[in-house]
């Protein structure tokens, strides 16, 4: 894919910079072409390995050619949705939704209106953010895991209890949301109930006055290398997190303290919530200094709490790898492109069906199992070029199915249900929406392919046409309260058309369900009021009930 990233500001440290740039340089690795547009100057504290270019502004004649066009903030989404055609696919990448931060209240609508642009797409870097931008404004956001770099952020042995006590208090203090101010509340009331305490400040800003005259030592960072963020966080007694609301994206260094084995103190907010289950760290009421100074207390003397937290919380950052991260996006955006078919047949290469790298399976372990390779096409992409027929379309679809069903008999739910998007994109390029996705079903057994639907349901595939197809064969087993379910899942997905509340209807009349099924009837002529099929069937269940 040509993929082309606008991020504002990367000459400066900062977590929505940070991540941005290290997944382009990991699309790069990919063999993706991927550039890097920004007013600023290139940066100076991470490596790119992506082209980079600084341009006056982001007006079309600066944005090259592309596939998918990716702006990084709620500014940036005006730009992507207006940069016109062959500049890609406008995606919207959301680590956080600024219309929640205090700061900008007086710019709400503005960034309300940028959020509801049409055509723009959405991808979201945890699932708490998804559901922000679904309650907001109806959008159905792709998510991502976010990423920690585990090269960087790792264990380093348990630090036995000492004084004095370490505490890391990490962000801006202009960031209210932040809520720095509380944090350090906190850690006075740590050291006048006795305890002796070093704070470890972390910042990309300046320090503000409040913050310098302070009852104990700071040792104070600004604007570290990422690289070196690994030995701060080793150092450390006890991570603080201090975030106070909604408006909290991802808080990366939260995960990098835990990738880390240090023990964490959070506000019980949904960005850290969304890390996962459990008690992996102490959680406490935000803006409540009392709780955090009696929780820095705990955390940071009673062994048993320190071992258990330490543990829990490396446990829970192994989960956000780079290349769950990065193949994640990866599918996204490649869905996305080949919608918007601004995306070259000839970008649908073999890494987009294997999209495991050979370098992360139990491969590199001579004592692992050898692993059985699943019949998938290696090199199914290689004929394709742009301007190629729908026959050829059709082929490569064939293709891509062809290698669900392998994968799926191989028990590859999550690569399988990656083709199974990939085909469907392709599919709804040539081939009226919900029908079939495997042509031959009609003559198939059922139950086989209800099989394969259900389990690319369950990996995780929200797509219309599964959700429908699932309905039709559903209706003919004569399940017909799955069926109902079905289909109600296929609308939901996205199926907002006359058929798909038709078929609702037959399948709730079948069921039992009269009032519903004539609801549905009379939402497919609202949608289209021509369609025959909608008006023999409620004409029908009005001849039904009056008898």
């Amino acid at each position: 894919m040509r993929l082309t990233w606008l991020i504002e500001p990367v000459d400066q440290i900062w977590d929505g910079a940070k991540v941005a740039l290290e997944d382009a340089n990991w699309l790069a690795s990919r063999g993706h072409q991927v550039t890097v547009l920004s007013r600023s100057a290139a940066p100076t504290w991470l490596q790119l390995h992506c082209q980079f270019r600084q341009v006056t502004n982001f007006r079309p004649a600066n944005l090259p050619a592309g596939d998918v066009l990716i702006g990084t903030h709620w500014l940036l989404i005006p730009f992507i949705a207006n940069a016109g055609a062959g500049r890609g696919m406008p995606v919207h990448f959301c680590q956080g939704y600024e219309g929640d931060f205090p700061g900008n209240a007086q710019l709400c609508d503005r960034i309300e209106a940028a959020y509801r642009l049409p055509r723009v797409r959405h991808i979201a870097t945890s699932k708490n953010l998804a559901q922000q931008l679904r309650q907001h404004f109806g959008i159905e956001a792709r998510t991502v895991p976010f990423v920690v770099n585990h090269s960087v952020h790792f264990p380093a042995p348990s630090r036995p209890i000492k004084d004095p006590l370490r505490v890391g208090l990490f962000g801006p203090w202009q960031m209210t949301w932040k809520d720095i101010r509380t944090g350090i509340e906190a850690c006075k009331l740590v050291g006048r109930a006795g305890l002796e305490i070093q704070l470890v400040r972390v910042t990309n800003t300046q320090p503000e006055r409040q913050e310098l005259l302070l009852p104990f030592p700071v040792e104070w960072h600004e604007r570290v290398a990422p690289q070196a963020m690994g030995d701060i966080y080793r150092s450390l007694d006890i991570f603080l997190g201090t975030s106070s609301g909604i408006e909290e994206g991802p808080f990366l260094p939260a995960a990098e303290a835990m990738a880390c084995g240090v023990p964490c103190v959070l506000t019980d907010a949904p960005c850290f919530r969304a890390f996962g289950e459990g008690q992996f760290a102490m959680f406490v009421p935000p803006q409540d200094h009392a709780a955090m100074a009696e929780a820095l207390v705990v955390a940071g003397r009673i062994d048993e709490v320190r071992t258990a937290l330490r543990e829990a919380g490396i446990a829970v950052a192994q989960n956000f790898t780079q290349q769950a991260h990065g193949i994640n996006l990866e599918q996204a955006l490649l869905a996305i492109a080949l919608e918007g078919r601004n995306c070259p047949r000839a970008i649908v290469r073999e890494q987009a069906i294997a999209t495991e790298s050979p370098h992360d399976s139990e491969a590199g372990d001579p004592a692992a199992p050898a692993r059985t390779t699943p019949a998938t096409p290696a090199t199914i992409a290689a004929a394709i070029h742009v301007g190629d027929t729908e026959q050829l379309e059709q082929k490569l679809m064939q293709t891509l199915l062809a290698a669900v069903d392998s994968l799926l008999s191989h028990s590859e739910i999550a690569r399988a249900s990656r083709c199974y998007a990939a085909a469907r994109c392709l599919q709804g390029t040539s081939t009226p929406a919900g029908s079939g996705t495997w042509p031959d079903h009609q003559n198939a057994d059922h139950e086989s392919i209800l099989k394969k639907l259900e389990a690319l349901a369950a990996a995780g595939i929200n797509d219309p046409g599964l959700h429908n197809q699932c309905g039709q064969l559903l209706h003919e087993c004569g399940r017909h309260a799955d069926a109902v379910k079905a289909f109600r899942a296929a609308i939901a997905a996205g199926s907002n058309n006359a058929g798909a509340y038709n078929d609702l209807g037959v399948a709730l009349f079948e069921s039992g369900d009269t009032t519903g099924a004539r609801a549905n009837f009379e939402r497919a002529l609202v949608l289209e009021p021509d369609y025959q099929d909608a008006t023999d069937n409620l004409r029908d269940i009005k001849g039904f009930s009056k008898a």
